[in-house]
């Protein structure tokens, strides 16, 4: 999730080098190429994070390092991420106000695992609103009504700075994520 109107998701906010630490020589050109930079660049930094959780959920010894995710644009709304822990399939959500992505590990047989994900994205109800506490919510309001539970009996903790949802302290097999930056809030899960 990327706020495209933060302060610090500003052009003139960015250290002179970001782009050549973040971003590979081709990612790069197709920046200086766009005629919309601001928000590639926010799409690019999505996708490679959004790869990063689910590598993350594969190896818990990766690290972000950004230049080491190598976006591939594929189709509108649609990139693809390679990094040594595999190749991620990238959905990315674009309006006037914010950048999202969905990273999942690109199946076997090529086929999309992202029809069964969901995903939401919702403002902060107020400014300086605890971000954290107000997307974990909002996850936890929309499983427990999935599963037609007391959101009381719902948890979402976290094993390794990773999100897990629990049910009587028992993890359910549910693959969560949750983001927020500037304005935004976000969660998506399978």
């Amino acid at each position: 999730m990327v706020d495209l109107h933060d302060p610090e998701s500003q052009p003139e906010a960015l250290h002179p080098r970001f782009d050549a630490r973040v971003f590979s020589a081709g990612e790069r050109e197709a920046l200086s190429a766009s005629g919309s930079p601001h928000s590639l660049r926010w799409s690019f930094w999505a996708a490679k994070e959004s790869a990063y959780k689910v590598a993350k959920k594969l190896d818990a010894a990766v690290r972000f390092m950004p230049r080491d995710f190598l976006v591939r644009p594929v189709a509108e709304g649609w990139t693809l991420v390679l990094h040594e822990t595999g190749s991620f399939e990238v959905r990315l959500e674009r309006t006037d106000e914010w950048v999202h992505a969905v990273a999942t590990l690109t199946a076997a047989n090529g086929l999309s695992t992202h029809r069964s994900v969901t995903a939401r994205i919702e403002p902060l109800e107020a400014p300086g609103a605890d971000a954290s506490r107000t997307v974990r919510e909002s996850a936890r309001a929309a499983l427990s009504s999935r599963m037609d539970l007391p959101p009381e009996q719902v948890q979402i903790e976290a094993e390794q700075r990773i999100p897990v949802v629990l049910w009587r302290n028992r993890r359910l097999p549910v693959d969560l994520s949750l983001s927020h930056h500037g304005r935004f809030v976000a969660w998506a899960c399978s």
